[in-house]
């Protein structure tokens, strides 16, 4: 009996000295993606982080970068989750990465801390954070693309167009208007590639700057993401003139199937301008012989009014006209030397497929944003993907040796498309936060 009493002393002073060890936050993460990842799929990341008791502060779950791959943290409303661990109650939070591999290989999260705030004792606060938990995957190469480069991997993809006017009624000197738009689910709209409009002589093409678009409703009800690109062509010639079809080759990851969404070449009728009539009709000039054609002082009067309200006129234009025809192309000037002019410019050059031409016009739209040469705007980035492609492109174009250069270009298209994806949030957010320029009309509640 003396025994057991002392056994029973001695726990009760190890407790006192050593307390029982409290619950602690931690994470999970997991891949949401059935079967094999090739690249250019877009595949989910569910992190969930569990804390006892209940959050004080949500946590703060970064944006962190991986390499040869995009990684997007949708503005999606996270979800709240329960679970119980050896017996004992957990809150969680769960928030969903976007992930599209752009090579084939391995890949592993890297190591990233959550903070956040919980309950560790009722009523009071307690800071604390966990770790991105060590998650990997594997990637694997579309079937029959040789360098395993990433293409369009989307579960479904539809193109449509529409036009501003008949095609078959089309005069020289008039234009068309040809909208285009591409709809895919599984994907991310900076994914979406330009289609190729390739014009045959007689027409003149002018392209506007795409319209990207995420979670938007396509024709069936269900959410995707959608690119939009306008041109104009410009009718030069008479005659029959068929546009080529538009084609996209995309991989069905759903069916494991390289597909191709297309539209069928597009035929004009071009007739040839009507006669400008200069001449005065036979049948007028005839009766105003007949009428004798004698002027009255009022004619003479309001001819004279008429005069001299054009010499008013004439001169005002005179001394305004220079200062007015400044003004306009300073204003012009201006705004084709913007970033989205540039940005313009740049995209039609990818589209394209130059190298030289891509390179002069990257290195024209990095210029005016400011930076001195295309190296130091990749580097001020912080970016490993866009200066591993950056690197590789040029290397593609200065280098002896052309193998590859399809590929250097895909990788880069992707970059850059990336990179001003963040570059055009950071200026929406910059203009949102912006203090007003005049005070507010009642300052006084």
């Amino acid at each position: 009996m003396s025994r057991a009493y002392g056994l029973l002393a001695f726990m009760l002073f190890m407790g006192t000295c050593f307390p029982v060890l409290a619950a602690e936050p931690f994470a999970e993460a997991s891949v949401g993606a059935k079967g094999p990842i090739v690249t250019g799929q877009q595949i989910s990341v569910d992190v969930d982080v569990y804390v006892p008791n209940f959050f004080t502060s949500p946590p703060q779950f970064p944006v962190f970068e991986l390499e040869n791959a995009i990684v997007t943290l949708p503005d999606a409303r996270s979800q709240n989750l329960s679970k119980t661990v050896n017996g004992e109650q957990f809150s969680g939070i769960r928030r969903t990465y976007l992930v599209i591999p752009q090579r084939a290989g391995d890949y592993a999260l890297p190591p990233a801390s959550i903070p956040l705030g919980y309950a560790a004792v009722p009523g009071q606060s307690t800071a604390a954070f966990v770790n991105l938990p060590p998650t990997k995957f594997s990637v694997v190469a579309i079937p029959g693309q040789g360098d395993g480069a990433a293409t369009l991997a989307a579960t479904n993809v539809e193109i449509t167009q529409s036009l501003d006017r008949d095609p078959a009624s089309l005069k020289v000197g008039e234009t068309l208007v040809r909208t285009v738009t591409l709809f895919a689910q599984g994907t991310q709209a900076m994914m979406l590639p330009q289609p190729r409009f390739d014009v045959p002589a007689g027409v003149k093409l002018y392209a506007q700057a795409p319209k990207l678009e995420d979670a938007i409703t396509g024709p069936d009800g269900k959410s995707g993401s959608r690119r939009i690109d306008r041109v104009t062509y410009m009718m030069e010639q008479e005659g029959k003139i068929t546009l080529p079809a538009l084609a996209i080759d995309w991989f069905n990851t759903d069916s494991a199937q390289t597909q191709m969404a297309q539209l069928v070449p597009l035929v004009l009728t071009v007739k040839a301008p009507p006669p400008v009539a200069n001449s005065i009709p036979p049948e007028r000039l005839d009766t105003a012989q007949r009428s004798g054609g004698g002027v009255s002082r009022q004619m003479l009067f309001f001819a004279g009014t008429i005069l001299l309200v054009l010499v008013v006129l004439g001169e005002l234009l005179h001394r305004l006209l220079p200062s007015l025809l400044r003004w306009i192309k300073a204003r012009r000037e201006l705004a084709l030397q913007s970033e989205p002019a540039r940005y313009r410019q740049l995209s039609l050059a990818l589209g394209s497929g130059n190298a030289k031409d891509v390179y002069r016009a990257l290195d024209t739209w990095t210029r005016s944003m400011g930076f001195r040469t295309i190296s130091d705007w990749a580097a001020a980035s912080d970016d490993k993907t866009l200066i591993d492609a950056v690197n590789a492109f040029e290397k593609n174009v200065f280098g002896s040796a052309q193998a590859g250069g399809h590929s250097s270009m895909r990788v880069l298209t992707s970059a850059i498309l990336a990179w001003r994806v963040r570059y055009s949030a950071r200026v929406r957010q910059t203009a949102a936060t912006k203090e007003p320029a005049l005070p507010p009309l009642n300052p006084y509640p």
